[in-house]
């Protein structure tokens, strides 16, 4: 990511309103563009078809919803993203850049074959009473939101980020608009984003082979186990799950939760707000992403290369110290910025449920959740830079141990009653990143004796 993050600098140094503006829009899309990119289209859908009672604006968001939770907690994010990610970075480390092409290519396949394999049977059972071209679209949904995941990876560390910027910006756009014009059934709008999805893809890809050439096209090396990161992929899978946990209890607790389409579950109560308060938190996110890439990585780098090269110790303290406030002044500075944009929020929530038409009464939860994601913002902040310092066990750890509590904690909010829902997500995630504050604190602690005795 050095490379981004050189550019985003560069970008800042201008000083002006306009080149922070364009920084800090780059960093969001390249931090969250698939998943946001996908909410608000799912949300704007919804919005034009208020009026329609066929069912068919909720049966579509429910579908792309549960084709994100399958793409990012069990295909691709679940246990494949994060060791791809540091596979492709050790390659670069290498200098072995012709390998990430064809190691892209047979990841690709591999998660597209696993992906036909369980979807396909899957789908036919959750679909019992549609036809097959439903179905067939469903599982392509599936497969393609799962490559988009996987491109995403390199394309966040790709030079052409104002082309990525551009090509989520009027492919979502499109979606939107052939959506409201051709969007007269289900299937229409679900080709209709098949096939927006499938140009942003060949987009990336595109990108990717520009920046990676390579005389061979496939390569499963990734998959050699010397080359595979076990508790990177744990991690991966633990926090996915964790995710998503909550929305699959409340889908399917009767108390909560109903068919809505087919065995698919929705849950009226809980989807709404959760998913209005994910979008609360790009400015945070995009901080955060230019921070750590633009900021961050650059002390990192000062650290190791002093520690490489023989450096004294106080040089090396020094950079120590440059890495340790960076951390803490970049968490400040998020939790910061996002706590006057919750507090913003808040205070004009009946002015935005009335815009958007969505009723009061989901106000209250509305609130606690963005509260929880807020702390997520924090929690996932903390999860990253430990990636960086190359603390697996630990973000394996806490990883399982948020997936626990907020799967735990949630039954017991809905176990409490209404007033409690949301509070289960929100006290599970204060547990967990209290904690990984004083992991990360303990690492920066040690970080000298674990990497001069322990390599």
């Amino acid at each position: 990511m050095a490379g981004i993050g050189f550019s985003l600098r560069k970008m800042v140094q201008k000083e002006s309103l306009s080149a922070l503006t364009k920084s800090y829009g780059y960093a969001a899309m390249l931090s969250s563009g698939a998943w946001v990119s996908s909410i608000i289209a799912i949300l704007i859908i919804g919005f034009f078809n208020l009026s329609d009672e066929s069912g068919k604006p909720i049966a579509y968001q429910l579908i792309i919803t549960y084709a994100f939770a399958f793409a990012s907690s069990i295909m691709t994010t679940g246990f494949i993203q994060l060791p791809f990610t540091r596979y492709i970075a050790d390659k670069i480390y290498e200098q072995r850049e012709d390998l990430i092409l064809p190691s892209f290519f047979g990841t690709l396949l591999v998660t597209t074959f696993v992906g036909l394999l369980l979807l396909l049977p899957l789908a036919l059972y959750v679909f019992p009473e549609q036809p097959i071209s439903f179905i067939l679209l469903v599982v392509y949904i599936f497969i393609m939101m799962t490559a988009i995941w996987l491109a995403n990876i390199l394309a966040s560390s790709l030079k052409f980020y104002k082309a990525i910027f551009v090509a989520y910006f009027f492919v979502y756009i499109g979606i939107v608009f052939f959506a409201y014009i051709y969007g007269s059934s289900v299937e229409n709008i679900m080709l209709i984003f098949l096939l927006g999805n499938i140009l942003l893809f060949i987009i990336l890809t595109a990108l990717i082979m520009i920046s990676y050439p390579s005389d061979k096209l496939l390569s499963f090396d990734f998959f050699k186990r010397k080359n595979f990161y076990w508790f990177l992929g744990f991690s991966g899978l633990f926090y996915s799950l964790a995710v998503w946990i909550d929305k699959f209890i409340f889908w399917y607790h009767p108390d909560t939760g109903s068919a809505i389409l087919g065995k698919l579950h929705g849950s009226v109560v809980y989807d709404i707000p959760i998913f209005m308060a994910y979008l609360t938190i790009i400015p945070g996110m995009a901080l955060f992403f230019f921070r750590l890439e633009a900021y961050f990585s650059q002390s990192y780098e000062h650290f190791f290369d002093a520690v490489k090269e023989g450096g004294r110790l106080e040089v090396i303290h020094g950079y120590k110290n440059e890495m340790r406030n960076t951390i803490r002044d970049t968490i400040r500075d998020v939790l910061g910025i996002q706590t006057i944009i919750s507090i913003m929020i808040y205070i004009y929530t009946s002015e935005i449920f009335s815009f958007f038409h969505i009723p009061l009464l989901y106000s209250n939860l509305f609130h606690i959740d963005m509260i929880g994601a807020q702390l997520q913002l924090g929690f996932m902040s903390v999860l990253a830079l430990l990636f960086y310092l190359d603390k697996r066990r630990a973000t394996m750890w806490l990883s399982l141990l948020f997936l626990l509590l907020n799967g735990l904690l949630t039954l017991l909010s809905i176990y409490l009653g209404p007033y409690y829902f949301g509070y289960g997500y929100a006290t599970s995630l204060l547990i967990v990143f209290i904690i990984s504050l004083w992991v990360i604190n303990n690492t920066l602690e040690d970080i000298e004796y674990e990497t001069f005795l322990l390599r």
